[in-house]
C-alpha cells in the first residue's frame, strides 16, 4: 500500500500530464530552464534550428547518440 506522500506525488504527476496540453509558451520557457543540457545538446539544438531555418551548418565533428 502507498504512503501519503507517494500518493500526493502521483497526483502532482496526474495534474501535470493533464495540464500538458495547456502549457503557455512561458511555462514552456520555464520547464527548458530547467532541463540540464551539455554543450554538445545546445549545438546540436542550434545546428537543427539553423537547417530548419534554411542555414547551411557546417559540421566540425559528428555527434554520437
Amino acid at each position: 500500500m502507498g504512503t501519503d506522500e507517494n500518493d500526493q506525488d502521483s497526483w502532482k504527476l496526474v495534474y501535470f500530464i493533464r495540464h500538458l496540453p495547456q502549457l503557455t509558451p512561458a511555462e514552456v520557457k520555464e520547464m527548458e530552464t530547467l532541463n540540464p543540457k551539455s554543450a554538445m545538446d545546445r549545438q546540436e539544438e542550434h545546428d537543427e534550428e539553423d537547417f530548419l531555418n534554411g542555414k547551411t551548418v557546417e559540421k566540425n565533428e559528428q555527434h554520437h547518440h
